[in-house]
């Protein structure tokens, strides 16, 4: 059903010309009819072969916990969702890596999903470009990649990770200097894998520690000691195809996060949860009103102890 709705997006082109030719040719309601038919489609067609290749930048500026005027500030660069697979109209990897490297960040957070229904050879040549990003690069995995639902890629993604010289996060923390500043970046296996543990959380050092995962609704299930200043997370795609007063019936999280900067009350903390939107697309080969997204965040540190 997916590929057929791919495929069948293309006879947009002889029936907008059918339309076009009924609307000259008729008077009255069919002319009417035939021209709000081409308008239809025109959208469809839009959400189909034009947003898709749309990639937009959202910067966001963020003040971690007692970060004042004169913090050091770094900048990092999220995405997510790539989704490379039966959908050939997914953004392409080369034209994020471009798109990040003019940003030039102090560091690159993937926050999963990256395949949907690709052949485990063509792996490596749909990451291949990841090699050419000029800052370091942390990821973990998404539903999508371990199997929820789908294939099983992960053994083949952390082969392909590697090899490109990416770190995966997973169940682990790392301590890394970015703008001068140790902070430490940890994540978190995908929630609907069930398989998050969070050993590596003992004796952390007094640092900044931002979480990376894919679904944001780890928020809600993260333990409460795990004092993180800020997750950051992809999976909800923004809604992908947005429509007014529809948007929080199709966001897949329980809280519901949607994009960008959510505070988060859980027990007696607040949480800070950034949510970037994806790329690529799932279910449908559309993109409405939620283009594809790198989001530039400017996080303001605390001051040092």
């Amino acid at each position: 059903m997916k590929l057929f709705l791919f495929w069948i997006s293309y006879l947009y082109i002889p029936f907008t010309i059918a339309a076009i030719f009924v609307a000259v040719r008729k008077n009255g309601m069919v002319r009417m009819l035939a021209g709000l038919a081409v308008l239809a489609s025109s959208v469809l067609a839009y959400a189909r072969f034009v947003e898709p290749r749309i990639l937009a930048v959202e910067r966001s500026e963020i003040d971690l916990a007692n970060a004042n005027a004169a913090s050091t500030t770094i900048r990092l660069a999220l995405f997510s969702d790539t989704h490379f697979g039966i959908f050939k109209n997914a953004m392409p990897m080369q034209r994020i890596v471009d798109r990040i490297n003019a940003e030039a960040p102090d560091a690159v957070l993937i926050a999963g999903d990256f395949l949907y229904h690709l052949a485990p050879e063509d792996i490596p040549a749909a990451l291949a470009p990841l090699q050419s990003l000029q800052a370091p690069v942390f990821a973990v995995l998404g539903n999508h990649d371990v199997g929820f639902p789908g294939p099983v890629y992960s053994a083949d993604l952390y082969s392909a990770l590697n090899a490109l010289g990416a770190t995966l996060v997973e169940n682990r923390a790392y301590t890394v200097k970015l703008g001068g500043r140790d902070v430490i970046i940890a994540g978190t296996s995908d929630l609907w894998q069930h398989k998050q543990n969070y050993d590596f959380t003992a004796d952390l050092p007094d640092l900044p520690i931002l979480l990376l995962t894919h679904n944001p609704d780890i928020a809600l299930s993260a333990p409460a000691s795990f004092d993180y200043d800020l997750m950051l997370a992809g999976h909800t795609h923004g809604g992908q195809v947005r429509l007014p007063g529809l948007i929080n019936r199709v966001i897949p999280t329980s809280y519901p996060f949607d994009k960008g900067l959510h505070l988060v009350q859980i027990g007696e903390k607040e949480r800070s949860v950034y949510v970037t939107t994806g790329t690529g697309m799932v279910g449908l080969p559309l993109r409405f009103n939620m283009p594809p997204r790198v989001d530039i965040i400017t996080l303001r540190l605390p001051a040092p102890p």
